[in-house]
């Protein structure tokens, strides 16, 4: 766990939408072998000129490895931050500079605990 989880949570409850997902949201799953998987969870939309907060969940008996992302139209868009949440979850957030409401695809890798 970060060393300053508690200053991380406030920092992702205050930038803009926050969508929380879970194994309930995944839409491909991909076995990387020795215990690895990435998770492609479905499609978010994030505003036109917003931020969007991902949580992303490991699922149970599963370990957080990082986080990625992905976004529809070809268009400038930055992570103002990404980092684990707890041994479980992964935040990501994005802002959004264009006019555009877009599409985000995130992305998990995990490794069993076991």
């Amino acid at each position: 766990m970060p060393k300053n989880s508690s200053a991380l949570r406030s920092k992702a409850k205050r930038k803009g939408r926050r969508v929380r997902l879970r194994a309930s949201n995944v839409r491909t799953t991909q076995n990387l072998g020795n215990g690895f998987r990435r998770v492609e969870f479905n499609p978010v939309t994030i505003g036109a000129r917003s931020f969007l907060t991902l949580i992303l969940s490991a699922g149970s008996g599963r370990a957080v490895i990082n986080g990625g992302w992905t976004i529809s139209e070809f268009a400038s868009a930055w992570p103002t931050d990404s980092f684990p949440l707890s041994d479980t979850e992964w935040v990501i957030i994005l802002e959004n500079p264009t006019g555009v409401v877009r599409e985000v695809i995130p992305f998990l890798i995990t490794k069993s605990l076991r």
